[in-house]
């Protein structure tokens, strides 16, 4: 299949190895920076292995056949790249978003209706070290999808069946869920509410969870998320909440520390918006109060606005 990846981040550069060594075509999208060969180098405990794209951009080819588009860059990034996608390839042509929080399949669906378009929640650490060099932390990608609109391609099992033949052959963990829109918000509320704590107190995942007013705010934060996730009519259940809370306290290393965390820290452009912005914004639609979402967006929009300006 032809795949084309947009963004070239760790995520990107990830998928890009793993899809194209499935023997699958795959071009990438990268801004800037690669002055190599249209290949990336990818390191893991046991191996550092070179897998060679079909090709590496920093353009969207125009009229290439695609059979699916994903997309890797960060959530505050899809608007423009789907902008820069309208102009160049056919509008039915199936995605998959890789983002954060709810907003990605959203944004595709509003300028690709007729596209069927996959949303999923991606469990796996990986480090860009370079242009076109990233680093594997542990296991393989764990990915659960789900269909977030079938478009004009008929029934949910098409797209999903779709997924299940590009990774066939990879070793990408693929769960297929039913309801795609309960795994984005509880992923949502597991990283807005450990994150944003985190870029609060700028503390690890170790020591929040070993503060006992920390550790309830993470716990209060996942609560809200659910409250706003059930007034807009999604299914996020008591045990849900607990699962997600236990990841938080079981499932990390102590030095863990979110992405949005590290870009605020960093003064880098964050996706505070589209994930604390999200449940703030959310929330006031179906008036659920949300106190702590609240704080931590008020407290660091004023680094995100730096960092945008700056950027």
């Amino acid at each position: 299949m032809e795949i084309l990846i947009h963004g070239a981040g760790a995520m990107g550069l990830y998928f890009a190895a793993r899809l194209q060594q499935a023997v699958h075509r795959v071009r990438l999208v990268a801004r800037t920076g690669w002055a190599d060969a249209p290949r990336v180098r990818i390191a893991t405990e046991d191996a550092e292995e070179t897998v060679e794209l079909a090709e590496v951009t920093d353009a969207v080819p125009e009229g290439a056949a695609t059979d699916l588009v994903v997309l890797a860059v960060k959530a505050w990034a899809v608007p423009e790249v789907l902008r820069d996608l309208s102009t160049r390839g056919p509008a039915g042509t199936p995605f998959l978003t890789l983002q954060n929080g709810v907003t990605a399949p959203e944004h595709v669906v509003e300028a690709f209706p007729q596209a069927p378009v996959l949303a999923s929640t991606c469990v796996v650490i990986v480090q860009r070290t370079a242009p076109g060099w990233v680093s594997l932390l542990g296991r393989e990608a764990q990915l659960t999808v789900g269909v977030f609109s079938s478009g004009d391609a008929g029934e949910p099992e098409e797209a999903l069946g779709l997924a299940e033949r590009v990774f066939a052959g990879t070793p990408v963990e693929l769960v297929p869920v039913a309801d795609v829109q309960r795994a984005l918000w509880k992923k949502l509320a597991l990283i807005a509410s450990y994150g944003g704590v985190g870029a609060v107190t700028g503390l690890t995942v170790g020591q929040t969870r070993a503060d006992g007013g920390a550790r309830s705010l993470v716990w209060e934060g996942i609560e809200e998320v659910r409250s706003v996730a059930r007034a807009h009519g999604v299914e996020f259940t008591g045990e849900d909440a607990a699962e997600v809370f236990a990841v938080y306290t079981d499932g990390f290393a102590a030095g863990t520390t979110s992405s949005m965390q590290r870009d605020l820290a960093a003064g880098r452009p964050s996706e505070l918006e589209d994930q604390t912005g999200t449940v703030v914004a959310r929330a006031g639609q179906v008036g659920v109060d949300v106190p702590v979402h609240g704080f931590i967006y008020r407290t660091q929009s004023a680094r995100e606005a730096i960092a945008r300006a700056e950027a």
